[in-house]
């Protein structure tokens, strides 16, 4: 698919790159000598938006896939929405899960969808302290490339804030014994599964999967409703 991304006037765009490009370390590239010349030095090149811009731009898209996520996967069977998001027990706990723990995978549905609220708030503070040193490279990226780079960038972070929020999910839950019941399936089956990581992994997986199609959506022209900076930018 065809990224689209606003023209950048040849001639003036290397003015300004030549300006900076000294200045910038030996390993920056375009992207980052754009953004070191600041938007004094783009606008006097005459390009349509500035790096702050292109930033503002970012976090607004970001923040608006992750709306859209805790949106879609807190509600009621939010996870079981698509294949992609929906839970699942590892092969050897599903017949023997029936009799130990019937109930294990509607518990750690109930308890992710209450967990993600919270995640959300994660992702949001995130998002507002994120640094990005390449945003014209980004902008001209994949069509999920600020996203990727957001996860990329992220995820450890999240993971580690995110595990205490799934596990105190499964105790308001009263999904607690679900951790006791996966315990004793892993000594039946020899099969290790810890439900608090597994949970965490799958809801950050979830969450980045909706904010790379909310991305997809708003630079392919497809999300009806978006900011005049949203528009502008992509």
């Amino acid at each position: 698919m065809l990224v689209k991304h606003p023209a950048l006037p040849v001639l003036p765009l290397l003015l300004v790159l030549g300006l900076t490009w000294a200045a910038a370390p030996a390993s920056a590239g375009w992207g980052d000598a754009l953004k070191a010349a600041g938007d004094a030095g783009a606008k006097a090149a005459g390009l349509s938006v500035t790096p702050s811009q292109i930033e503002s731009a970012f976090r607004e898209l970001l923040s608006l896939g992750a709306d859209s996520a805790v949106q879609s996967l807190s509600e009621d069977g939010g996870f079981s929405k698509m294949a992609a998001t929906s839970l699942s027990l590892p092969d050897s706990y599903q017949k023997i899960a029936e009799t130990v723990a019937p109930h294990l995978l509607d518990n750690l549905n109930a308890a992710a969808e209450t967990a993600v609220p919270a995640i959300g708030e994660l992702f949001q503070k995130t998002i507002d302290t994120m640094e990005f040193t390449n945003p014209s490279g980004l902008l001209s990226g994949k069509s999920d490339a600020v996203t990727m780079f957001f996860e990329d960038s992220a995820r450890p972070g999240l993971t580690e804030n995110a595990a205490p929020l799934i596990r105190s999910a499964l105790e308001k839950t009263g999904a607690g014994t679900a951790v006791g019941a996966a315990q004793q399936l892993s000594a039946v089956t020899g099969t290790d599964f810890d439900p608090v990581n597994y949970l965490t992994q799958k809801t950050l997986d979830s969450m980045f999967l909706y904010m790379a199609r909310t991305e997809q959506d708003v630079r392919s022209g497809d999300l009806a409703v978006t900011s005049e900076l949203l528009q502008k930018v992509f």
